[in-house]
């Protein structure tokens, strides 16, 4: 399944009133999973060996952003969940053999770096807007990531 092709499925699920859509192509499974919160995010159904494997574990992440924009409580919400500035690769970590920014249970506080995100070759820091305490990581190191999806839960 070409990236176009699971671009207009991601964006006919965010508009369309289903719960949950599995594809298999080739061999491949695809599964997109819209969760009764807009931060909890849901696994692939199997783990890809194509270069669609970043964007379908980061799909369900972005349809539940897309249902969190049609619910009235999306601020308050909004408010605890740390977001991706752009487009681009995420890195938890300044390089690979170095510890990861933050961890699940770390206290972030306003302004500090998250992690790092690289669109084509150039690095941007991620920084937090609000403040708390990480209660879950919802995206993994060197997946692609979308503009507003949310990368972190703060409680």
């Amino acid at each position: 399944m070409d990236t176009q092709a699971l671009k207009a499925l991601i964006d006919l699920f965010g508009r369309a009133p289903l719960r949950e859509l599995e594809i298999e192509e080739g061999g491949q499974t695809l599964k997109i999973t819209r969760s009764g919160q807009a931060s909890a995010p849901a696994s692939p159904a199997s783990p890809l060996s194509s270069p669609q494997s970043a964007l379908a574990g980061s799909s369900p992440v972005e349809t539940g952003a897309s249902t969190s924009a049609t619910q009235p409580e999306a601020p308050p919400e909004a408010a605890r969940v740390v977001t991706a500035p752009m487009y681009g690769t995420l890195h938890l970590s300044p390089s690979p053999d170095a510890p990861p920014f933050v961890s699940v249970g770390d206290t972030l506080s306003v302004g500090q770096q998250i992690g790092l995100i690289e669109a084509m070759k150039v690095f941007t820091p991620v920084k937090s807007e609000v403040a708390g305490r990480i209660e879950a990581i919802l995206v993994t190191d060197g997946s692609e990531v979308e503009a507003d999806q949310p990368l972190m839960r703060l409680s």
